[in-house]
């Protein structure tokens, strides 16, 4: 939903001790966007060499490890909506210091080894930090959410200074984001909840995880049989 300048200035303006003007708040979000959006090249780029390799007939050998890429740098009314609800003030520190999202990527692989294998190649090499795991792959979320939520660190060198920034990290296979994707548009139309809805929803995301284990002992036997 978007939130009109003058809502936002004041949002903005009764967070602060001393009030920014709204050409001011946006000259600060125009820096913090460079600096995100550059960590998501980045990382971007790490994914894009590992796939690279994993393709390559010398190593595994396997298409299409990594079926999509999207990211995204949160918004300046996402980023003010997080701090009311967190009660912080509006500033590039705190945003740096107390939000680990404002940089997104999610990463869709084919099957649920795609995920770990990945992830422990990004996580090898020297320059990259892994902050924190959430694994709702191996833990599911109670609605049926699956997902591998991790917050990464990384050195990005700029013109006169290096920073060290966080980027949010979630990988599905594209099973998950199928239902992922399908269950945030029903569960928006839905004004109450649902107790039936919920749990056919729920029964949805296990059939498929389900179908989803099937189609990975599948490959995993043609592979055998051909090597």
């Amino acid at each position: 939903m978007e939130i009109p300048t003058e809502e936002l200035v004041k949002v903005l303006e009764k967070r602060n001790k001393q009030p920014d003007t709204l050409l001011q708040i946006i000259d600060e979000y125009g820096r913090m966007f460079i600096y995100y959006q550059s960590a998501i090249d980045e990382i971007e780029t790490k994914l894009k060499i590992i796939d690279r390799e994993l393709s390559n007939p010398g190593t595994i050998g396997r298409k299409n490890v990594i079926h999509q890429i999207q990211t995204r740098v949160k918004s300046l009314e996402s980023i003010v909506k997080k701090l009311e609800r967190k009660d912080l003030q509006f500033s590039r520190e705190i945003v740096e210091k107390e939000l680990s999202d404002v940089a997104g990527i999610r990463m869709i692989c084919s099957y649920i080894d795609d995920i770990y294998a990945v992830l422990d190649s990004l996580a090898a090499q020297s320059d990259v930090t892994v902050l924190e795991i959430k694994d709702y792959i191996k833990n599911p979320k109670p609605s049926g959410y699956r997902s591998l939520h991790v917050i990464l660190e990384i050195p990005v060198f700029f013109f006169k200074e290096t920073k060290r920034i966080k980027v949010e990290l979630q990988i599905r296979t594209i099973a998950m984001d199928f239902w992922a994707s399908l269950e945030h548009g029903l569960r928006y139309k839905l004004e109450t909840d649902d107790p039936d809805l919920s749990r056919r929803l729920e029964q949805t995301a296990t059939t498929i995880s389900n179908l989803e284990n099937e189609m990975l002992m599948i490959r995993s036997k043609i592979e055998a049989q051909i090597e």
